[in-house]
């Protein structure tokens, strides 16, 4: 089954054409597809060895043997391997050696594991429902931050900070697909920002060195989007240097009394 291939609807190469129920690397079976991204897709699916629902992530058809297929997922690992945040999902196994990570066996399909995380996506809730008050949507950067801050103290920054890359489960944020993933410092492309249009920073599209302050910004188109416009007192996330600090109290400051944390903490 793992052989069978179809033609994607948008850019016309090729995406596993796996049947529900099908055995998929990593000791799992297909439920259904949930993405297809340039170099790798998105599966709902069962894991045997967990006996619940996970998502798998592989290298397409045509980018099993691209290195850069690899290093995308790697990526993933490298950002999510011993995560403790509960607004970032857990790694399950790592199938880019070559092994599916549990028994040894030779995977030819590169792919990752991670928690599955149920629930609609911040862009489907504001399409759905409509925009959240100004305190809800502090609430859910108050929540969102803390887990970036968890990513920049590894000397990470996630670079896709978007309402589609945030699933609420529970009503609660949680941060998801880490593709786009770099050390802080790095280079970016040439010519070639990491990143979504419209929530990228003037930095990050100017293809500047990757820093902190980027997913900052790209929290804070997130977060206006999400109310329709950042209240005063959040608006310097959009500025050229924000802090994490500063942006901890203004949010807790603009949830009033659904802050996450008690009132007697100072962020």
């Amino acid at each position: 089954m793992l052989v069978d291939t179809a033609t994607d609807d948008v850019d016309g190469l090729a995406v596993w054409d796996w049947a529900e129920g099908c055995e998929l690397p990593g000791g799992t079976f297909a439920i259904e597809r949930l993405g297809v991204g340039h170099r790798c897709e998105t599966w709902l699916v069962w894991s045997v060895r967990l006996w619940a629902p996970a998502v798998l992530k592989a290298a397409r058809p045509h980018q099993i043997h691209h290195p850069r297929a690899v290093k995308s997922l790697r990526r993933e690992t490298a950002a999510l391997a011993g995560n403790l945040h509960p607004a970032l999902p857990r790694l399950l196994a790592d199938g880019t050696d070559g092994t599916d990570g549990t028994d040894g066996t030779d995977d030819p399909i590169p792919h990752i594991l991670v928690e599955y995380v149920d629930g609609p996506s911040l862009a489907d809730e504001l399409e759905d429902n409509g925009l959240l008050t100004v305190p809800e949507t502090a609430n859910l950067g108050a929540q969102l931050l803390p887990a970036l801050m968890a990513l920049h103290s590894r000397e990470l920054a996630h670079l896709d900070v978007k309402p589609e890359n945030v699933v609420l489960r529970d009503s609660r944020p949680v941060l998801i697909d880490f593709g786009s993933t770099r050390r802080i410092g790095s280079e970016q492309p040439a010519g070639h920002p990491v990143g979504t249009e419209g929530y990228a920073s003037p930095a990050q599209e100017a293809c500047e060195p990757v820093s902190a302050e980027m997913d900052l910004y790209s929290l804070g188109r997130t977060l206006a989007e999400a109310c329709g416009e950042l209240p005063d007192g959040l608006r310097f996330l959009l500025d050229p240097h924000p802090t994490a600090q500063r942006a901890l109290t203004a949010l807790a400051d603009a949830a009033g009394e659904l802050r996450p944390w008690p009132a007697w903490l100072r962020a």
